[in-house]
């Protein structure tokens, strides 16, 4: 009895790793696709042929004199090809906190916003070792501090403004819309909507949920515990109120803004379940506004989602945002 149990865990351990190795695999091809890299870098070469490309530091040198990681920060424009005004979109790339994948979920998407009609901002916040306590937070609002105090030269419309996040990035812009952590506390404009693609919501919390393939659970421990010591530190990643600090439904309120939000449901980084579906259920509680689509099969990082059953995620949540501030 004791050797068929054995049997049985090895048999269980071998085909979940090769299970897992293989969704991560197919993570990142389908990543590699759908992202469209190309797309944002051949619309940056293009901006910048033109002019139109720029790139800001937005702390000042006082500030960054202060804080040197400070100058890690900056916001690249992707200025629409109408010339009229619109309403103004800040997308954060993902990375988990330790880097940003900023030409896969930043310039891209950019890039499609524009076509769409939109002037978008890509804020490369501090990440890895320049990271540091809720650090992106300050970044976020100096960003849109930033932005407000020079509305009429980018010709973008604050109010109702959004901000698109994905994976840590969703994260950031989770938090970002509480008060108790984001915009109020940094005495910036309240986002009038949050969009999140695939967003890492429930920073830590993995072993609260059941999970079949360990593997997968090793994994959330390992990124959920990387992202706290490059937020907190060493030390300070052991601390309760810091590590909670980033789980976005504790902090869900009635005035929390409208939501987009999509997952995939082979998301082996960040399972829906475990992430969206538990801020899905916080909005519902308290009576927040949300359009949350959930794609089969779906990985991690998928980006614009070109050539994936996401693919016109993007048109879905302008419209969402659209339609919740008039």
């Amino acid at each position: 009895m004791r050797e068929v149990i054995i049997d049985v865990i090895e048999i269980y351990l071998i085909f979940t790793f090769l299970l897992t190795v293989y969704s991560v695999i197919r993570m990142y091809v389908i990543s590699n696709i759908a992202c469209d890299k190309k797309k944002g870098l051949s619309r940056m070469k293009l901006l910048k042929g033109q002019g139109r490309f720029r790139q800001y530091p937005i702390y000042s040198m006082e500030e960054i004199a202060e804080k040197k990681k400070r100058g890690a920060v900056r916001l690249s424009i992707f200025p629409n090809d109408s010339g009229e005004k619109t309403k103004c979109v800040i997308v954060c790339p993902g990375g988990g906190y330790a880097h940003l994948c900023t030409t896969k979920e930043g310039y891209p998407v950019a890039a499609k916003l524009n076509e769409m009609g939109y002037t978008a901002f890509v804020l490369e916040y501090r990440a890895g070792l320049d990271c540091s306590s809720h650090a992106p937070m300050h970044d976020l609002a100096a960003a849109v501090r930033f932005i407000s105090a020079r509305a009429d030269q980018f010709n973008v419309d604050m109010n109702g403004y959004a901000v698109v996040g994905f994976s840590a990035g969703g994260n950031l812009a989770g938090i970002f819309g509480t008060r108790a952590w984001g915009y109020e506390k940094y005495n910036a404009l309240k986002p009038g909507c949050l969009i999140m693609g695939y967003p890492w919501t429930n920073v830590n919390h993995w072993m609260q949920h059941p999970y079949w393939n360990i593997w997968v659970a090793i994994m959330g421990i390992w990124l959920s515990e990387r992202g706290n010591i490059y937020m907190f530190g060493p030390k300070g990643h052991f601390n309760k109120k810091k590590r909670e600090s980033l789980c976005v439904q504790n902090w869900i309120t009635p005035d929390y803004p409208p939501v987009y939000m999509f997952a995939g449901g082979n998301d082996v980084l960040v399972p829906m379940a475990a992430h969206t579906d538990v801020l899905a259920k916080a909005l519902d509680e308290n009576g927040v506004p949300y359009k949350y689509d959930k794609f089969f099969g779906l990985p991690h990082g998928v980006g614009i989602g070109k050539h994936t059953n996401a693919e016109h995620w993007m048109e879905n949540a302008v419209d969402f945002w659209e339609s919740e501030v008039k």
